[in-house]
């Protein structure tokens, strides 16, 4: 019976610890969220509809993986990039409803030099 008593207690730590571990990788997970939002920034595009005006580009940064917009009303958006190479290109036009985050471009790396397109007159928030 003690030898029972003992392996119930070791397992009971073992559960606690693991949910320990649960817990704080989630806490950590949402952390890095709230980084990415945290460091977002305000946009207002020009009158070519894109962010930020010509001839300027923003920078990824290690804050977020992606590239989010959060935009006043809805629109379209699409992220086109300026590598290295020279050869710039845009991916897909997203929509992005008003008021939501969404994404205009996925798992980009950092110091990656880019600039957001809109179909209409755009203002919100942009984290990156």
């Amino acid at each position: 019976m003690h030898i029972r008593s003992r392996t119930a207690g070791i397992l009971a730590t073992v559960v606690l610890a693991a949910g320990g571990l649960t817990a704080a990788t989630a806490t950590t997970a949402g952390a890095a969220a709230q980084s990415c939002y945290g460091s977002a920034k305000s946009y207002s595009t020009d009158v070519y509809h894109s962010w930020p005006a010509y001839p300027a580009y923003a920078y990824t940064t290690s804050n977020c993986a992606d590239i989010n917009v959060k935009p006043n009303s809805g629109t379209y958006v699409q992220t086109c990039f300026d590598p290295t190479s020279g050869d710039e290109y845009c991916n897909a036009k997203r929509w992005i409803a008003a008021g939501t985050w969404g994404l205009a471009a996925t798992d980009v790396n950092n110091g990656t030099k880019f600039y957001l397109q809109f179909d209409r007159a755009s203002s919100g928030t942009t984290a990156y």
